[in-house]
């Protein structure tokens, strides 16, 4: 059976996606850097593992040799992301990450055309914001003629692991970019707009912030003009102060159930029509978690994309719902 790797095996996304592993009979192997910590893990799951580190090439290809699908948990993925990109397109290993940070989009775009040329797939952002969102997107796109600009927000909920506490605060700026004319564009921090997000009762202010769907949601639709906003509620106390070394690893499953995530999309069209949709789904752990574990099961069965692709592009706007979630209007 083909091999699926889990590197960065004991973060905290990753050990949620193996809690639900044996239910797709997926043949796993276990990766990371870490060996006391993956050793016990391993034996514990009964799983294979490795331990490499991401400066040495050749022990990297080596460790990739019989895996078709690698699923990258080890963040910062703006860290991690590039070398183990390039050692796939290397060892014809298909690639896939959890990452919130623009860099593994940006590289992975850069890599697109060596991606194709070895029959490779490069999908950062294979869960999270960018399944929701893209998924969301497409839905909302297709009662509008030609399209000119997309505003799309998420409402986050609910507390925030260690690890991406650290990812969040290394890419903390007082700028923010935006997609104009296609075109990537930086601005200061721009004032709040009103979104209605359903089952809140209300709209509420988002706030725009860089995600990563300024790259991934223009690929797959060439809507020139996006941008995207957060919402977060103040008395959720999301994004915590203070040193990340003594949060919690993450929210307990049931802190995770009473946090569930909306979006919502307005999409604008040349002749000045508008279509909106919002999206209710799991807490943005859990989703992740369950969509990159059934986006390698995908992959696994075959893949008629190569090079860089979005969840949206090969999966089509339905994955959202065959995770979690339900999408409205």
């Amino acid at each position: 059976m083909a091999a699926l790797m889990i590197y960065g095996c004991t973060s905290y996304t990753a050990r949620l996606a193996l809690e639900d592993a044996a239910s797709l009979d997926l043949s796993i192997i276990l990766g990371g850097r870490s060996e006391n910590k993956i050793k016990t893990l391993a034996s514990g799951l009964n799983l294979p593992y490795r331990i490499f580190e991401l400066d040495d090439a050749g022990l990297v290809d080596a460790s990739l040799k019989d895996v078709k699908v690698l699923l990258n948990c080890s963040g910062p993925c703006k860290h991690t992301a590039q070398p183990l990109m390039t050692a796939c397109i290397r060892t014809g290993t298909h690639y896939i990450d959890i990452a919130a940070e623009l860099d593994s989009y940006e590289r992975a775009l850069q890599l697109d055309r060596e991606a194709r040329d070895a029959r490779v797939l490069l999908m950062p952002g294979c869960g999270g914001s960018v399944a929701m969102l893209g998924c969301l997107a497409n839905y909302a796109l297709e009662r509008v003629e030609n399209p000119k600009s997309i505003d799309i927000a998420l409402h986050v909920a609910g507390s925030i692991s260690r690890g991406s506490a650290v990812s969040a605060s290394e890419g903390i700026s007082n700028h923010y970019l935006k997609r104009a004319e296609g075109v990537l564009v930086e601005e200061g921090q721009g004032a709040t707009l009103d979104f209605e997000l359903p089952r809140r009762q209300r709209s509420c202010g988002v706030f725009p912030m860089t995600l990563p769907d300024l790259i991934t949601i223009w690929k797959s639709t060439s809507v020139p003009n996006i941008q995207t906003f957060v919402h977060v509620s103040a008395e959720e106390h999301t994004f915590p102060t203070g040193s990340s070394q003594h949060m919690p690893v993450g929210p307990t499953e049931r802190q995770r159930k009473a946090s569930p995530y909306h979006a919502a999309v307005v999409v604008a069209g040349e002749d000045g029509s508008v279509r909106e949709a919002v999206l209710h789904t799991a807490n943005g752990y859990t989703f992740t978690a369950k969509a990159s574990l059934e986006a390698a099961r995908r992959i696994l069965q075959g893949v008629k994309r190569t090079g860089f692709q979005t969840p949206a592009d090969v999966f089509g706007m339905r994955f959202v719902g065959c995770v979690a979630g339900s999408v409205t209007r």
